[in-house]
């Protein structure tokens, strides 16, 4: 029997594991994604570990002429190690955990106490030194079965990859080629090496796409709850199991997540496995032979994928095609604005108390010029960054980032006043951002946006938002007034995302809320290239560009003959037309009909 795990802390209950009995049939893998520790190897602790280690720091630091104490370096690096623990638990109660550099490990954690040039350099060399810790941490000693598993995969033809969280993928790497091991897996996912970490779902998700699979074809076995199980929850694995090791029946809190299947050993995945492959076999051979006679398909066998079906993503992951969703531009969409006059001169009177309050006070007339002279440049940057957009080789990594508000402020705003008020503008340059959207402009509802939204709210569809805006909570404040807040999804505002349309990011972080399959969500813009461009480069199935905003007619039929629009509308509530034949065609087809559910 399969004792419940225990959690780090007593008063939380833990989840049972299923038992050892009765083993479930699990489907057929077309590929096998292993945690590295607690699975391929298990660990044992070496007590001598930071003394070593210590040694090694001390002698880096010599060549910086600084002497170091062995003996306190060790207690920082066994102080840092503890400490950085403790954020590896909380971090897997993320939803998207992101991986620490190397540098913030070495520099904020094992080496903290050091004197403040030693350790910022030997962060430097963080890599190093990591690469080197983990074979001083512990003996890393390969799990019964695991021979015998990698053999059976090679001969099913089942492809292999680990997923690990690691401080040093390089190690790993290494002691899996001591082994004789790295000959069988295809791929090998670290967080150190792709910046995220488990329970994030894109780590399988990275190593499915590496192998051709996707993850319902895939089962992940690791042996942490809050880690592995979760993130094969996630990312939707075909099946999560468990290999039992020391850290499985401690989970630093509860985990409602479960495995299906729970393992002493690796060696007790063989017999499931084959059973598993064993009976995609059997059924295919049977509904061949039950199409005897008729025009038969080939479907590629769970045991041996063809290398066409492996390059296609193998076998088609369930259709999740259902009801529509929507996704809306805030300006020129839901909102048109009259501009304010006195835009500069209220925001300047803001920037003049700020200046009496700190000290270094300016008159309004040099604050509202600042304002104006700032609100120009970041409208000439933004306008620079447009006109290479079309340019793929224009930095694309960042050429779609949102300015950050301590830049707008206490930058091009704060250029030419004194310095303190600079730096005191960076550090309220969400509130002044907030201040000016507010001043900017007087907003009302563009006729036919709110009758829109509540329609789609009284048809179940949902609606949310994708805006390039410098306040999403100014924009709250707007849709608020209008009476339509609490209608609206998933929001995605360029400031509190990072980035603008027609950047993919920040579309992606609405379409994520939705819960909907890109194909099904239509998308209103007002832009032939923030909205047009950005939402199909997004993989939006429709996107539509309305009249009367900021761009021309002349620029939307471009747009619509480009292939970057869809539709071009005249009004918001054009759109009714068409979520009510697409809502026939949903009626129409049961399985798009039954589909709308999120996938398991």
């Amino acid at each position: 029997m399969i004792t419940a795990p225990r959690t780090l802390d007593p008063a939380v209950p833990a989840v049972p594991l299923p038992a050892a009995g009765g083993v479930p049939q699990l489907p057929a893998p077309a590929a096998l994604l292993l945690d590295f520790g607690g699975v391929v190897v298990t660990t044992v602790s070496r007590a001598t570990w930071s003394q070593e280690l210590a040694e090694d720091v001390v002698a880096r630091a010599a060549t910086l002429g600084a002497r170091l104490d062995a003996g306190s370096v060790a207690e920082s690096l066994r102080a840092g190690r503890s400490a950085l623990s403790m954020w590896k638990n909380a971090a897997s109660r993320r939803l998207a955990p992101r991986e620490l550099a190397p540098a913030e490990i070495v520099g904020d954690f094992l080496l903290a106490d050091l004197p403040d040039p030693v350790r910022r350099t030997l962060a430097l060399d963080a890599g190093e030194l990591l690469a080197t810790m983990a074979t001083l941490v512990s003996e890393h000693h390969q799990r019964p079965g695991i021979d015998e598993l990698l053999a059976e995969c090679a001969a099913r033809r089942i492809p292999l990859g680990i997923v690990s969280n690691a401080h040093s993928g390089r190690a790993h790497r290494a002691i899996l080629a001591d082994l004789g091991l790295d000959r069988f897996f295809g791929v090998q996912v670290y967080s150190d090496e792709v910046g995220i970490r488990k329970p994030h779902p894109g780590m399988i998700r990275l190593a499915a796409e590496g192998l051709g699979v996707a993850p319902p074809q895939a089962w992940y076995v690791g042996d942490t709850l809050d880690r592995d199980v979760v993130a094969g929850r996630r990312a939707g694995v075909g099946a999560v199991v468990i290999t039992r090791d020391r850290r499985t029946d401690t989970p630093p809190f509860r985990i409602a997540e479960a495995p299906d299947l729970v393992l002493e050993t690796p060696e007790g995945l063989i017999a499931p496995l084959r059973a598993a492959l064993d009976s995609a076999v059997a059924e295919h051979a049977a509904s061949e032979r039950g199409a005897a006679g008729g025009p038969t398909t080939a479907i590629a066998s769970a045991a041996a994928p063809s290398s066409a079906a492996a390059s296609a993503g193998a076998a088609p992951v369930p259709s999740r095609r259902g009801r529509p969703a929507v996704l809306l531009d805030h300006g020129g969409v839901i909102t048109l604005s009259t501009p304010n006059p006195a835009r500069d001169e209220e925001v300047g009177a803001l920037i003049v108390a700020l200046s009496e309050r700190i000290g270094h006070p300016i008159d309004l007339e040099t604050a509202a010029r600042a304002v104006a002279e700032g609100w120009e440049r970041h409208r000439a940057r933004k306008r620079a960054r447009d006109t290479r957009d079309l340019d793929a080789s224009a930095d694309p990594a960042h050429r779609h980032d949102e300015i950050d508000p301590a830049v707008l402020w206490g930058d091009l705003v704060g250029e030419g006043l004194p310095e303190p008020l600079r730096a005191a503008l960076r550090l309220d340059g969400a509130q002044f951002s907030l201040a000016l959207h507010r001043a900017k402009s007087v907003p009302a509802p563009r006729p036919g946006a709110l009758e829109l939204i509540r329609w789609c709210r009284e048809q179940g569809i949902v609606v949310g938002i994708v805006s390039n805006t410098i306040s999403g909570r100014g924009v709250r404040e707007i849709l608020a007034r209008y009476g339509v807040l609490a209608d609206l999804g998933p929001s995605a505002y360029s400031d509190e995302i990072g980035v603008r349309k027609p950047g993919r990011e920040i579309f992606e972080a609405a379409l994520a809320g939705l819960d909907a399959d890109p194909a099904d969500v239509l998308y209103v813009g007002d832009k032939s290239v923030n909205d047009g461009r950005g939402g199909k480069g997004a993989g939006i199935g429709t996107v539509c560009l309305l009249r009367g905003g900021k761009d021309s007619d002349e620029e939307l039929a471009q747009a619509l003959a480009g292939g970057f629009a869809d539709h071009v509308l005249d009004s918001p509530d054009a759109l009714i037309d068409l979520l009510v034949e697409r809502l026939r065609e949903t009626a129409r087809t049961p399985a798009a009909a039954g589909a709308h559910p999120a996938a398991p």
